[in-house]
């Protein structure tokens, strides 16, 4: 298996950035833009666990999702097309010191089949693993720190 770590600051609030990671709706597809709609299911939402199948077309990944009170979203790999089983991605959140967040990314995977080849060319290709894990992060922050938050009532 491969490693990588990513770390990543924005103005989104931890509550905002975990309320995203942990929004099994029909929602989430907008919120994580690497996630088709097509290729988006959900089998399952229990208070800290989901189960769903997410993907970009043709990529496939079943995913068990587990997340703590305190700020921390796993989803571990239980079938895909591309990625070997057991592959994990961890997303840890923090409060950033003025204001928003501390984002800290783990990943551990490893490619199955012919991608086994072809993946990490794939990722050589756009600047390594971890630059692409950090890239396609980016793109649903980015969603989050267009959207205006909606104030609690109360």
């Amino acid at each position: 298996m491969q490693s990588y770590d990513v770390n990543v600051e924005t103005t989104v609030s931890p509550e905002r950035l975990l309320a995203a990671a942990t929004d099994f709706s029909q929602r989430r597809p907008d919120l994580w833009p690497t996630i088709t709609r097509s290729r988006y299911r959900v089998f399952s939402v229990g208070d800290h666990t989901a189960e769903t199948e997410e993907g970009t077309s043709p990529v496939r990944h079943r995913y068990r999702y587990t997340w703590t009170d305190d700020g921390v979203v796993r989803a571990t790999t239980t079938d895909a097309t591309v990625m070997a089983t057991g592959t994990i991605w961890e997303l840890r959140v923090r409060p950033r010191e003025g204001g928003g967040s501390n984002i800290h990314i783990h990943v551990e995977m490893a490619f199955k089949g012919v991608f086994k080849a072809i993946g990490p060319l794939a990722f050589r290709l756009n600047g390594g693993g971890a630059e692409t894990y950090r890239k396609w992060f980016m793109k649903s922050v980015a969603v989050l720190e267009a959207e205006v938050p909606v104030a609690s009532s109360g």
